[in-house]
């Protein structure tokens, strides 16, 4: 099971889904095993959107074959695989653009991907930089002079 992040409970999470299916009336599945650490680490979205751009950014690269269908599912395959087979040059050169496009924007991503990781980083850097020095400086004593009230600072022939 891959969430985003430990902060959901995984041995709940299946606990309240199977308790739904017995009030259903729907059996629940076997015994589903979940790890003593929980679940997986959150994933870093940045990677995760470049490594999901990276794997289909070609549109010439076709998806497995599958259908839907029961009894005539396997006839549709054949159908499918042989348009393939015939078309495939003019596949590719109807989404040559748009591999062309799909490539630029995976490099955009990767660039803004690593200028914000760039740009996190500084800020640590800063927020660490304003923590010490924060920490090295004592609070600031009120002045031991009293404020002039406004009428104190008008000159003597206005007043």
């Amino acid at each position: 099971m891959k969430l985003m992040g430990r902060d959901i409970p995984a041995r709940e999470l299946v606990a309240r889904i199977e308790e739904r299916l017995r009030e259903r009336g729907l059996p629940s599945s076997e015994r589903a095993d979940v790890p003593e650490q929980g679940v997986e680490p959150r994933v870093d979205p940045l990677s995760f959107n470049l490594q999901a751009l990276e794997e289909n950014s070609d549109a010439t690269r076709a998806l497995p074959l599958h259908t839907h269908r029961g009894g005539a599912g396997q006839l549709v395959l054949v159908a499918k695989w042989a348009f393939r087979k015939t078309c495939q040059v003019f596949i590719n050169e109807a989404l040559s653009r748009q591999r062309v496009f799909n490539g630029h924007v995976r490099d955009s991503y990767a660039q803004l991907s690593a200028e914000v990781i760039r740009l996190r980083a500084e800020v640590e850097t800063l927020r660490a930089a304003q923590a010490a020095a924060q920490e090295q400086t004592p609070p600031a004593e009120p002045s031991a002079r009293p404020r002039r009230t406004a009428k104190q600072t008008k000159a003597p022939e206005e007043r």
